[in-house]
C-alpha cells in the first residue's frame, strides 16, 4: 500500500524482518504440540480403560477445561500468546488425571457391586465411590497450585514469562478439579449402567498383567527398605553431582530464524563511511549457505530507545526457510567467522529479540556483561583493558568489546579561584553564567499560528566558536567584567562521551557467547579478575545472563523452600500426621533423578525453564503418594484390616491403575514439546517438559516400591492413632 506513493526509484522490501513470522511459527508449533498431546492422552486411555464410555467420560475434562479458562481469559482481559498455550499445552495430560482418578475408582467399585448382587442404588453407589476420592483430588490438585504459586512473585523480564505460562496452567488445572467433582460423577452415573458393564467383570489384560508382574517387587521392597533406601540416597548424590558440573544459563535462547550483528565503528566515522563498509560486510554474509536476505539501519535518532550514531549500524540477517531449525550452530560459526575477517570495527552477535530482552536486563545488547565502576577515566580504561584480555581467554566467548570513546578537543576553563575570592565571588557563580550564555536560558514563549515556540536567548556562534571570543566573553560582575579575566582557557583532549550510573562514572564491557556453560564461563573469569590487582576505586559488576541467572537460581530456590513448606502444610491439613506428611513427600526428591538424565541426554545446560520444571514436580508427584497411602488407611481405619504387608500390597494394587494411568498421560502428552526442541514456540516449553517426563518417569517407577515400603516401616504408629474425627476422608 506504501508503495504507490514512494518516490521513483525507492523499492519497499517488506519482508526483510518481520516479528511476525516468528510469532505465527511460535503458535503453530504449541497448537500442533496441544493437539498431539491429546491424541497421546486418548491413546493411553483406550489402553488402560478398553472402555468407550469411561474413555469418553474421561475425556470430557479436556474441552471443558479448556472452554472453562478461555472464558476467565475473556474475563479478565488476558490475550492468547504462545506462552499460555504453552502452559495448557503442559498441563492437557493432567487435565484428565483427576477425572481418571474418579472414573477408574467408580468402575471398580461398580464390578464389586455388580459382583456382590446390587444390593444398593447405582447413583448411590457411583456417589460413594466418587466421595471414597473426592479429598484425594482436592488436596492432589492443591499441592500442584501451592508448589506453582510462588513462581507468580518473581520479577524482571523471567517474571513477566511466567506469568502467563503458569496462570493458563494453573487455571486449566483447577478447572479440571472442578469437571471431576461435578460433571464426571454425573456422566458416570448416567452412562455406566448395567450394560456398559458387561464384559468387564474382571479387569483387562494389562491390568491384571502389571499387578501380576509388581506384586513380588513390592513384597521384596517391604522387606528390604533398608536397601532400597541406601540405594535411593546413593542414586540421589549422584544426581546432584550431575547437577554441579552441568552447564548454566538463564532464559533458554530463542530460535526467531533471524540473526543480528551490531557494528561499532570509530567514533566520528561518517554515514557514506559506515554504509560503505556494511556494504562489503553485506557481500560477505551473503555467501553463507542458508542466508536469504541482508539489511541494514546505520545510526538511530537519539529519542530512539535503542538510539546511536552513525558510527553504529544494525544488520539484520534473514535465513532460508528450514536451515534455521536444523543447522542454527553452523550458521552462526559461519557468521562469526565473517566478522572475524572484517577489521576496524567490533561486533555483537545475536537474534532481535534476544537482544531486546538482554537491553532489558543489564541496558547492554549482549549477554556478558561487566560494569567497571571508578573515579578516574585512566583506572576505569586500566580496568577495562584487563577485563578484555580475561574475556578473551574463556572458552566459548566472542567478541569481547570495550564501550567506544575516543579523545576529542575540547575547551576547558580553569577558573582562578583566588582572584575571584579578590571579589567576592565564587566558581559556581561563575560557571552558572557561562552556562546561561553558551546553552541558552529561556526566557519565555511566543504563539506563531497555533503553536507556542520557546524565546532562548544566548551568544552567538561568533561569540563562542573560538578561543579568543571565549576569552573576551564578558561577565556581569564587578572587577570581573571577561571570562579571561578571572581564568585560563585551554584546548585539550578529552573524551567524546561519558556514561554514569548510580552517581559514578561507568564503562562497559561486553562480549557474546557460542557455547554451553555461559555462567561458568563469565565465572572463571570474575575468579581471576577478583584475584587481580585492580586500580585503587575500582570496582566490576558482572550482568547480564550471568547476573539474571544468579538472581533467578536464588530466588527460585526460596520459592521451592516456600513451596515445600506449603505442600506440607496441606499434607497435614490431610491427614493429620506430620510423619504421614513426610512419608508422602519422599517422592519428591526422586524427581531430580530422571530430570537430571533427561538434562543431560538433552545437551548438560541448565537453565530456568529446567528448574520452573522441577518446583512444579513438587506437587505433581505427591498425588502418587496421597493415593497409595490413603488406600492403605482406608483398608485399616475403614474397612478395619489389619496393619500388614498384605494389606499395604492390596492398598497399592488398588491404587496401581491411577497411579499409571495419571503419570502415563501427563508424561506421554509432553512427547510432542520434547520432539522438535529446536521449533520457534518450545524454547522454554522443551526444556520445562524433559524435566517433567523425565521427573514423572523416575519418581513413578520408584514411588510404586518406596511408598508401601516406607509406609510399612514408619506409618505404623500414626495409623493406630484415633484422630478419626479429624480424618479428612481419605
Amino acid at each position: 500500500s506504501l508503495s504507490a506513493s514512494l518516490p521513483s526509484g525507492v523499492l519497499l522490501h517488506p519482508d526483510l524482518f518481520r516479528q511476525e513470522k516468528f510469532i505465527r511459527a511460535g503458535l503453530g508449533n504449541v497448537t500442533r504440540a496441544l493437539f498431539d498431546g491429546t491424541i497421546l492422552v486418548i491413546i493411553v486411555l483406550i489402553i488402560f480403560l478398553m472402555n468407550v464410555r469411561m474413555t469418553a467420560i474421561t475425556l470430557t475434562a479436556i474441552p471443558l477445561s479448556i472452554f472453562v479458562t478461555a472464558i476467565v481469559f475473556k474475563y479478565f482481559g488476558l490475550s492468547v500468546n504462545v506462552m499460555t498455550l504453552g502452559g495448557i499445552a503442559v498441563a492437557v495430560g493432567e487435565l484428565v488425571d483427576d477425572a481418571i482418578v474418579d472414573v477408574e475408582n467408580i468402575f471398580r467399585r461398580l464390578r464389586i457391586w455388580k459382583a456382590s448382587g446390587k444390593k444398593e442404588n447405582h447413583e448411590s453407589m457411583v456417589r460413594s465411590a466418587s466421595s471414597e476420592v473426592r479429598n484425594s483430588i482436592v488436596y492432589a490438585t492443591v499441592l500442584v497450585a501451592v508448589a506453582f504459586l510462588p513462581l507468580f512473585f518473581i520479577s524482571g523480564v523471567e517474571g513477566r514469562i511466567l506469568a502467563s505460562l503458569g496462570g493458563a496452567y494453573l487455571v486449566a488445572l483447577i478447572s479440571s478439579m472442578f469437571v471431576s467433582l461435578t460433571v464426571t460423577p454425573v456422566l458416570s452415573a448416567l452412562l455406566l449402567n448395567d450394560k456398559s458393564l458387561e464384559g468387564h467383570e474382571k479387569e483387562t489384560r494389562l491390568v491384571t498383567w502389571i499387578k501380576e508382574r509388581i506384586t513380588p517387587f513390592i513384597y521384596s521392597s517391604i522387606a528390604n527398605v533398608k536397601i532400597i533406601g541406601t540405594m535411593l540416597l546413593l542414586a540421589l548424590l549422584l544426581t546432584v553431582g550431575l547437577y554441579v558440573f552441568a552447564g548454566k544459563e538463564g532464559i533458554p535462547p530463542f530460535n526467531e530464524g533471524s540473526g543480528v550483528v551490531m557494528l561499532f565503528l570509530p567514533p566520528g566515522t561518517a554515514l557514506e563511511a559506515t554504509n560503505a563498509y556494511v556494504a562489503k560486510l553485506e557481500v560477505a554474509l551473503l555467501q553463507i549457505d542458508g542466508v536469504a536476505q541482508v539489511s541494514n539501519i546505520a545510526g538511530r535518532a537519539p529519542a530512539d530507545p535503542h538510539g546511536g550514531s552513525v558510527n553504529t549500524s544494525e544488520v539484520q540477517i534473514n535465513f532460508k526457510p528450514g536451515y534455521f531449525e536444523k543447522d542454527r550452530a553452523r550458521l552462526f560459526r559461519d557468521i562469526q567467522a565473517v566478522l572475524d575477517r572484517q577489521g576496524g570495527a567490533d561486533f555483537s552477535l545475536g537474534q532481535p529479540i534476544t537482544h531486546r530482552l538482554e537491553m532489558a536486563l543489564s541496558g547492554v545488547r549482549a549477554p556478558i556483561v561487566v560494569k567497571v565502576y571508578g573515579d578516574t577515566p585512566e583506572d576505569m580504561d586500566t580496568a577495562a583493558t584487563l577485563v578484555l584480555q580475561e574475556l578473551k581467554k574463556q572458552k566459548g566467548i566472542m567478541n569481547p568489546r570495550i564501550e567506544q570513546n575516543t579523545v576529542v578537543p575540547e575547551f576547558r576553563v580553569y577558573i582562578d579561584r583566588n582572584r575571584l575570592a579578590e571579589y567576592g565571588l565564587s566558581s559556581g557563580e561563575v560557571a552558572e553564567n557561562i552556562e546561561m550564555g553558551l546553552m541558552g536560558d529561556m526566557l519565555g514563549q511566543v504563539r506563531l499560528g497555533g503553536a507556542s515556540v520557546d524565546v532562548v536567548a544566548r551568544y552567538d556562534a561568533e561569540s563562542r566558536g573560538s578561543m579568543s571570543s571565549l576569552r573576551d566573553l564578558t561577565l556581569p560582575f564587578q572587577g570581573a567584567e571577561s571570562l579571561g579575566s578571572v581564568g585560563d582557557i585551554r584546548v585539550e583532549g578529552g573524551r567524546n562521551s561519558q556514561d554514569h550510573e548510580g552517581g559514578k562514572r561507568v564503562l562497559v564491557v561486553s562480549a557474546n557467547y557460542q557455547g554451553s556453560n555461559i555462567v561458568g564461563a563469565v565465572e572463571n573469569a570474575r575468579t581471576a579478575l577478583m584475584a587481580s590487582k585492580l586500580p585503587i576505586g575500582v570496582t566490576l559488576s558482572f550482568e547480564g545472563t550471568y547476573k539474571s541467572q544468579k538472581e533467578t537460581t536464588r530466588r527460585l530456590v526460596l520459592i521451592f523452600l516456600l513451596g515445600i513448606v506449603l505442600i506440607f502444610g496441606a499434607l497435614y491439613h490431610a491427614f493429620r500426621s506430620v510423619s504421614i506428611a513426610l512419608l508422602v513427600m519422599t517422592n519428591i526428591p526422586t524427581v531430580l533423578i530422571g530430570g537430571m538424565i533427561g538434562i543431560w541426554l538433552t545437551g548438560g545446560v541448565v537453565n530456568m525453564a529446567h528448574l520452573i520444571g522441577f518446583i512444579s514436580l513438587a506437587g505433581i508427584v505427591s498425588r502418587n503418594g496421597i493415593m497409595l497411602i490413603g488406600r492403605s488407611l482406608s483398608l485399616v481405619r475403614t474397612e478395619g484390616m489389619p496393619f500388614t504387608p498384605e494389606t499395604i500390597v492390596r492398598a497399592t494394587l488398588d491404587r496401581v491403575v491411577p497411579v499409571l494411568m495419571t503419570s502415563l498421560v501427563t508424561a506421554l502428552a509432553l512427547i510432542p514439546l520434547l520432539l522438535s526442541g529446536e521449533d520457534p514456540g518450545k524454547e522454554i516449553l522443551h526444556p520445562l517438559a524433559v524435566v517433567l517426563f523425565g521427573g514423572l518417569v523416575s519418581s513413578t517407577v520408584i514411588s510404586l516400591f518406596l511408598t508401601p515400603a516406607l509406609f510399612y516401616r514408619f506409618g505404623r504408629k500414626a495409623t493406630s492413632q484415633d484422630n478419626t474425627a479429624e480424618f479428612t476422608g481419605f
